[in-house]
């Protein structure tokens, strides 16, 4: 225990170490900051004045407004939205000639209950979205979750026809969601990308502190007084891997943590019991809520970013001087976004590496709301928890190969 304390010591006394911890404290807030400050809205003011209201006055403005429709998603509360809807359309002609005042009172109240109408009303051969004006609301009235369905089935037949388990994968998947939906209008799409966006520079961060950790030793030359010590070698290792380790889980909780709550202050907590379905795509698989969504995030985001650690320190063990295990370190933690934007979805590598789950395109609340599968043979494969599994798997393995790179290495 003295000797991990002392190595715990010893990293947070590093100047870079303490304005990398830092910055990215910094950062949880600037990043939870960002997505409050987008939201806007137009209200009608005196004597037919517009008044624009943005950031924490604009979420307000739409809480208060949305608060009537709160609860359960009913196919009769969707089908009165739309009526109204479509009644004020016609009588002004287009949604974008219905007057401020009007549309204020009448449709912003109702508009979040309609915005996943015309995925699911979609071309089934085509898929692309239906017009709201050309949606029956009686349809909508006696089928709506039916019509969801049939639209999963669409999906499918359009991006998995070659692959059977995969459709079948998605329809079980799919019947497990609970019905009716749950709405609590507030939370953007915007503040969920931020989270993995600010999970993204927190890894490169944790990364850059990593790095250093065996190849710094190495290039000074005092690792090899302390291979001559007692407790040199494997116990020094595994106890700098802990140290290393502790530290990182301690930051990323912490930066969540402030990220999150700074977030969801804002928003409103009563936003986190809206089904994920009704934010992001009405057929969406897990069977979740919005604060479900970021609880999983959270927990996918530390094991792919401690997968990342791992491989980071083994290339440390491996490489003879500081800068080399930095410079390779982040070119394999961004590979998996490279290879997703340059070969899709369909590449095993991109979701098989330490930092899968972890970037841009490829994150995994992208993932998680989409349709993308693996396959073997005549067997799919979800890439959520193709991303999951590997993780758990590299972290021990990493881990148990940077300890013997590091009792195996030579000084030259």
């Amino acid at each position: 225990m003295r000797l991990f304390c002392l190595e715990v010591k010893r990293i947070l006394k590093s100047r870079r170490t303490l304005i990398l911890l830092a910055v990215a404290l910094f950062l949880a807030v600037i990043m939870a900051y960002l997505p409050i400050s987008f939201e806007s809205i137009n209200r009608p003011g005196e004597n037919g004045t517009v008044i624009e209201l943005n950031g924490l006055d604009a979420i307000q403005f739409k809480r208060e407004y949305r608060q009537q429709i709160y609860g359960e998603v009913t196919p009769e509360k969707v089908a009165d939205a739309l009526r109204t809807y479509q009644k004020y359309v016609q009588e002004y002609g287009t949604a974008d000639d219905i007057p401020l005042d009007v549309y204020t009172e009448n449709i912003t109240a109702i508009r979040p209950l309609l915005d996943r109408l015309p995925e699911a009303f979609a071309d089934p051969d085509t898929g692309i979205g239906a017009d709201l004006m050309e949606i029956d609301p009686d349809v909508v009235e006696q089928s709506l979750y039916e019509q969801f369905a049939s639209h999963l089935n669409d999906i499918m037949n359009l991006e998995q026809e070659d692959h059977p388990s995969a459709k079948e994968f998605a329809t079980e998947k799919y019947s497990e969601v609970d019905k009716p939906f749950q709405i609590y209008p507030g939370l953007s799409r915007d503040a969920f990308d931020y989270i993995e966006l600010y999970i993204f520079i927190l890894s490169i961060l944790c990364v850059a502190i990593a790095a250093p950790t065996f190849a710094n030793e190495y290039q000074t030359g005092s690792d090899s007084i302390m291979r001559c010590t007692k407790n040199g070698r494997v116990k020094f290792a595994v106890t700098r891997i802990l140290a290393a380790g502790c530290i990182f889980v301690v930051v990323f909780i912490l930066g969540m943590v402030i990220h999150l709550s700074i977030i969801n202050l804002a928003f409103g907590t009563e936003c986190l019991k809206t089904s994920f379905q009704m934010l992001f795509s009405i057929i969406n698989l897990p069977n979740i809520n919005l604060g479900q969504l970021q609880v999983i995030l959270v927990l996918a985001g530390l094991l792919s970013v401690l997968a990342s650690i791992s491989c980071t320190l083994f290339l440390s063990a491996k490489c003879r001087d500081s800068l080399s295990s930095l410079l390779i370190s982040l070119a394999v933690m961004l590979l998996p976004t490279i290879i997703y934007t340059a070969l899709g979805s369909s590449v095993w590598l991109s979701t098989i590496l330490p930092s899968s789950g972890i970037g841009l395109q490829n994150n995994f609340l992208y993932q998680l709301y989409g349709f993308n599968f693996l396959y073997v043979g005549d067997m799919s494969f979800w890439t959520p928890y193709i991303i999951l599994i590997s993780a758990a798997i590299e972290i021990p393995v990493f881990g148990f190969l940077a300890i013997r790179s590091y009792c195996k290495h030579r000084v030259a």
